[in-house]
């Protein structure tokens, strides 16, 4: 037998750095998404870029607005690709990034009024930017949204008027779906008494 064969591999240099016509924050980088979203009726809920240098990470949350059903792994799975298509054409995020596409699930962070708004009668975790007298964190459901004002009873009955402005950090909060009655023992299952 002869020597065999190696491969070696190393990051090469970067291509000197093209006339970029998009900047790279998540509002552009939602506007490149939404077209996309909007052609399998979806809606982007929101978009997040964590990470720096190397290790960059760019989430996608998509919602089904007025569906039963919510978004699909096939869903996500085709916005993933053809975004992916898209980031790298107009040079969108700097350097090595991952792409994670999802829906939003049933615990959303809420961080622009429209957020707010499609919420509206859901209970809500909200921590505040300054608290000043009160309690950090508010606990109560959504009544209403006017304006940038939030309406929110809290568990314990008090009513609050919050601003926008004040929620350093919001999200749905999941409720378990009351128990379902016992059945009554004797009873065989698919009879009648």
């Amino acid at each position: 037998m002869g020597p065999k064969a190696r491969l070696f591999c190393w990051p090469s240099r970067r291509a000197p750095p093209r006339e970029r016509t998009v900047a790279k924050s998540t509002e552009q980088i939602r506007a490149l998404v939404e077209p996309l979203a909007a052609e399998l009726g979806l809606e982007v809920w929101d978009v997040e870029l964590l990470g720096g240098g190397s290790r960059r990470l760019l989430r996608v949350f998509l919602d089904r607005p007025g569906e039963a059903h919510g978004v699909t792994i096939a869903d996500c799975e085709t916005v993933s690709r053809r975004l992916s298509d898209v980031l790298d054409a107009y040079d969108a995020v700097d350097g090595h990034y991952l792409l994670e596409v999802s829906s939003p699930g049933v615990i959303r962070s809420l961080r622009r009024p429209e957020h707010f708004e499609r919420v509206v009668g859901s209970r809500l975790r909200v921590r505040l930017r300054d608290p000043g007298n009160s309690a950090g964190t508010v606990v109560g459901t959504l009544e209403r949204v006017e304006g940038d004002v939030l309406d929110i009873v809290e568990d314990g009955g008090a009513h609050l008027r919050l601003a926008m402005a004040d929620v350093a950090e919001a999200r749905t909060e999941f409720e378990f779906g009351r128990r379902q009655p016992k059945r009554r023992k004797g009873r065989k299952r698919g009879t009648k008494s």
